[in-house]
């Protein structure tokens, strides 16, 4: 019940993948030929746009964007310099390009563009790529640090990786071969990716991926490895760090791998993070990720969606905690997931079947005084109970909400009070199974519909619940029906909202049901009941308070 004093506004800054607008101040530049093509590695900052579409037989390619670290320091190592990394924008506006070849045993950063950083490159077809090189090393894009590629379609892709002194780490991928930071979504990979002995980190779609994450990716072609390789997946080498694999597939891909080869998986070789933030490292969360149609061959090593969670004995042993234990993946399914909300939010109607009245207006009567003190004395003492009690009962007892409410309380920064009655007319409210009804002060029906699930909901994404909806085109304010998981068997109370706006009904302190959150108790309740419901919202809202405090 403490959710009616701790709800908090989450805002969210969301990626744009959609049409690129260029950077400010910047004319976007129409590239319609090779030569355009190649001239976009003379300009690094500026943003592109594909006007045609392009052939490069017979075209010797010089990546667009290189590798060059930013400075001395480890971290730095791994962070491109901003003078040499591709930084402009680049929109293949659906146009393909045609017969993409680099050749070279000693390439660095190595594909159609060779290093980008902080930007957003995509939406083209790669058709009939072929790329040579020692280290990060891809058809589309070799080094993607902080960027998004996107929408990238590789068709008759190849990847060759050498041997040297730098390569075993490798990083070969047919979109990305390192990704640091990064989100690979929308791209599909047909390719085959080589790699020689000693190597790793191979995939169709990515190699090497640290910190990025893949979305609506798909994968079909060959990883083929020679001996002591580790980091081999169908869709790409390793995840380490990545917070998402959501909707990926690997299908029609054969993994073969030679002697003393590990880390396998039909998605990625390995992945996942650590549970303690601070560590940075996410725990990768899999979610409708599919293998179709995937054979190993191999001489060890998983033949799963996930071949390991990363865990190596030198690092364990140089590095110590967290590294000295296996990273932590989760591998989910959003169908199953939703059948069990369904399910849940069903078996909710039937648990809080009955006949209900406005909650606070009972329980802050003044014959459960005694009550109310009793329990604030309990956390903060007698003498400060007094002023506690009377504090909660006024948080929840508002009788304004919507704009009223915020033009009186704004963000609630300054206090607020919740208006937790039932409101258009209802003085009770009826649950009987799917059917749901409100009763005005003389027991006259206000509203009856049968209702069913939509899906789960929350509030300012701290309150969750199940959205349910009713068909009939008179509902009005009553259409949608939102409820928390409260009933009386388990918090002797009930807590929803109602209205005709399911958006509006996710915010707290915005919109027509700001500062609204109806709370109801059984009508045929006895004692003991009400001074359940009464302990129960002191001891966790106080608790709660105790540890806001303590922080």
């Amino acid at each position: 019940m403490k959710k009616l004093l701790a709800i908090v506004c989450v805002m969210a800054m969301l990626l744009s993948l959609g049409a690129f607008a260029g950077a400010e101040g910047n004319d976007v530049i129409t590239v319609t030929t090779a030569e355009e093509l190649a001239a976009m590695a003379q300009d690094l900052t500026a943003d592109y746009v594909l006007g045609a579409d392009i052939d490069l037989a017979g075209v010797e390619w010089t990546p667009i964007g290189a590798f060059a670290p930013s400075g001395e320091s480890e971290e730095e190592q791994e962070i491109p310099a901003s003078e040499t990394a591709f930084t402009g924008t680049f929109d293949g506006n659906g146009y393909t390009i045609r017969n993409l070849t680099i050749t070279g045993e000693d390439g660095i950063a190595v594909g159609l563009f060779g290093c980008i950083a902080n930007t957003q490159v995509g939406n083209f077809t790669l058709e009939n790529a072929s790329v040579e090189g020692t280290i990060m090393v891809a058809d589309a894009v070799g080094y993607s640090f902080s960027s998004v590629v996107h929408d990238i379609n590789l068709v008759g892709g190849k990847v060759t990786a050498y041997a040297s002194e730098l390569s075993a780490e490798g990083m070969y991928g047919g979109v990305v071969g390192a990704g640091m930071a990064s989100q690979i979504v929308n791209c599909s990979a047909a390719a085959d990716i080589v790699i020689p002995d000693g190597t790793a980190n191979a995939g169709i779609v990515g190699g090497g991926l640290e910190l990025t994450s893949l979305v609506n990716c798909t994968a079909t072609g060959t990883v083929t490895a020679g001996n002591d390789c580790y980091g081999l997946g169908g869709v790409s080498g390793c995840g380490f760090g990545a917070e998402e694999f959501t909707n990926c597939t690997a299908s029609d891909v054969t993994i073969t791998a030679g002697e003393n080869c590990f880390w396998i998986g039909s998605i990625t070789g390995y992945a996942g993070g650590y549970e303690i933030p601070e560590f940075g490292t996410p725990v990768t969360v899999f979610t409708d990720c599919a293998a179709e149609n995937v054979s190993i061959v191999k001489a060890a090593g998983e033949e799963d969606l996930v071949g390991a969670g990363f865990y190596n004995e030198e690092v364990a042993a140089a590095y110590g905690a967290p590294f000295d234990q296996p990273t932590v993946y989760v591998i989910r399914s959003s169908a199953a997931e939703k059948d069990g909300d369904a399910a849940a939010a069903e078996q909710l109607l039937a648990d809080v079947s009955g006949t209900y009245d406005a909650l606070f207006p009972i329980i802050t009567a003044p014959e459960y005084d005694q009550i109310w003190l009793d329990a604030c004395a309990e956390v903060v003492g007698d003498e400060a109970a007094p002023e506690v009690a009377e504090m909660l009962k006024a948080a929840c007892n508002g009788t304004i909400y919507g704009q009223e409410a915020i033009d009186a309380f704004g963000d609630g920064s300054n206090g607020a009070q919740f208006d937790c009655l039932f409101i258009n007319g209802v003085s009770q409210l009826v649950f009987d199974g799917s059917t749901i009804s409100g009763l005005d002060e003389a027991g006259e029906v206000v509203f009856s519909h049968e209702y069913k699930y939509v899906e789960p909901m929350s509030i300012a994404g701290m309150m969750n619940g199940y959205l349910y909806k009713t068909e009939d085109a008179d509902a009005g304010e009553f259409e949608y029906f939102f409820l928390l998981p409260d009933t009386p068997a388990t918090t002797f109370h009930t807590e929803l909202r109602y209205g005709s706006d399911p958006v509006a009904m996710t915010q707290y302190n915005e919109g027509p049901y700001a500062y609204w959150l109806a709370a109801g108790i059984l009508a045929d309740r006895d004692e003991q009941m009400v001074e359940d419901v009464i302990n129960l919202f002191c001891g966790e809202n106080l608790a709660e308070m105790a540890e806001e405090e303590a922080a």
